[in-house]
């Protein structure tokens, strides 16, 4: 060990007892300690919020989405269905129906949008995963789900959420013509209640393709919208897809959730900022305990002069005893940081209120990097401003 490591480790375990430079290096590591496991644990926190947000999102938006901007319907013919079948496989695309309806229950009413859907909806989304009461089966003709916000509109409740209700298609020519404001209507029934991404005002109903073709009055190999799951496939396939159809809309899961990215991103980066100023105000007390040591070791400085020690080698003696106090301040604060985060994505300690829905957590490269970066930014710029003191004194 050279003599500026041996020095500077030796003065901050001084076995000195009372000794106040002792005790605020001790706390400077303190500090930084908890600085430090903040810093981890926040981001660990908004990594883990970002990943449940995006994931979440998938309940609703598919990997990639098809559909005409001016909200038209539109057919596929068999050279479609077999380039998609192709490209993706029979099982990863799913044929979608959407319209907006009137629902009726029981003398209640609501408009709402309705969902067709075919039999590879569960395959493309995690639908199943968003239903709070029920089970996720092949929808039938009459058979349908309810979001949470019409299922308590319509007070078909999460206690029963069984029930038929009527759905009226809207008639678009209305009040054009002398008739009835709706086109077709459907008794439909309820087997479960799911939750949306704004439970109080997402009124939803998914039923089966069948049922919404029949209420709309479309011919076959109509539809709206085509979700395709994308999670295996090569890069390149939406640029396929946009020259395959061309008069159509082709948007990924990220360019449909555009804003939630940039707010999850946004959020995530004033946060880090944020915590990076607070442990740049705590390497204020590492400054002022190395030029604290440096003034109680002014007569040690005189005798290292003495025996041949030249200014440099002084000068990094209290260089390294910063360095030391923020190294020993990053790995304590990560160590205990680690265990908080691996704790709970694995014993699920905090829970978000009665739901009993565990506090998302993310463990990455990516945040131990920044923190990591950080500290060593800090701590070197921290110690070489310390160090410069010792030119006063000698």
């Amino acid at each position: 060990m050279k003599a500026s490591s041996f020095l500077a480790y030796k003065y901050l375990f001084s076995k000195t007892k009372f000794n106040i430079v002792s005790i605020i290096s001790t706390f400077s590591v303190l500090v930084l300690t908890i600085a430090y496991f903040a810093f981890f644990t926040i981001l660990s926190v908004f990594s883990g919020l970002e990943n449940y947000s995006l994931d979440f999102s998938k309940s609703f938006d598919p990997d990639i989405k098809i559909f005409s901007e001016k909200n038209d319907y539109f057919k596929l013919d068999s050279t479609d269905i077999a380039f998609l079948s192709e490209n993706i496989g029979n099982k990863f695309f799913s044929k979608i129906i959407s319209g907006n309806v009137l629902v009726e229950y029981n003398g209640a009413e609501a408009y709402c949008k309705i969902i067709g859907v075919d039999k590879n909806f569960n395959n493309v989304i995690d639908f199943s995963s968003i239903i709070s009461v029920g089970e996720y089966t092949f929808l039938e003709n009459n058979s349908a789900y309810t979001s949470y916000s019409l299922a308590e509109k319509l007070d078909l409740t999460l206690f029963n959420s069984a029930g038929f209700f009527e759905v009226y298609s809207i008639n678009n020519s209305y009040p054009d013509v002398l008739l009835s404001p709706f086109k077709n209507s459907k008794i439909l029934f309820s087997k479960g209640v799911f939750t949306t991404r704004n439970n109080d005002n997402e009124n939803i109903i998914i039923c089966s393709l069948e049922t919404a073709q029949s209420l709309f009055g479309l011919e076959k190999n109509t539809y709206s919208e085509i979700y395709l799951k994308n999670s295996n496939r090569p890069l390149n396939l939406k640029k396929d897809l946009k020259s395959k159809f061309k008069s159509l809309s082709v948007k990924s899961h990220k360019e449909l959730n555009e804003s939630l990215y940039k707010m999850m991103k946004s959020e995530k980066l004033i946060v880090t900022i944020i915590m990076i100023m607070i442990v740049l105000i705590s390497v204020f007390n590492v400054i002022g305990s190395v030029i604290m040591l440096i003034v109680e070791k002014e007569s040690d400085l005189k005798t290292l002069k003495v025996l041949g020690m030249n200014n440099s080698n002084i000068e990094k003696v209290f260089f390294k005893n910063g360095l030391m106090i923020n190294f020993f301040g990053l790995i304590i604060g990560l160590f205990f940081g680690l265990i908080v985060v691996i704790s709970q994505k694995q014993f699920s300690l905090v829970k978000v209120g009665s739901i009993g829905l565990a506090y998302p957590v993310e463990l990455t490269f990516f945040n131990v990097t920044v923190i990591v970066g950080t500290a060593i930014l800090v701590g070197l710029a921290s110690s070489y401003v310390s160090a410069k003191a010792v030119k006063k004194l000698i």
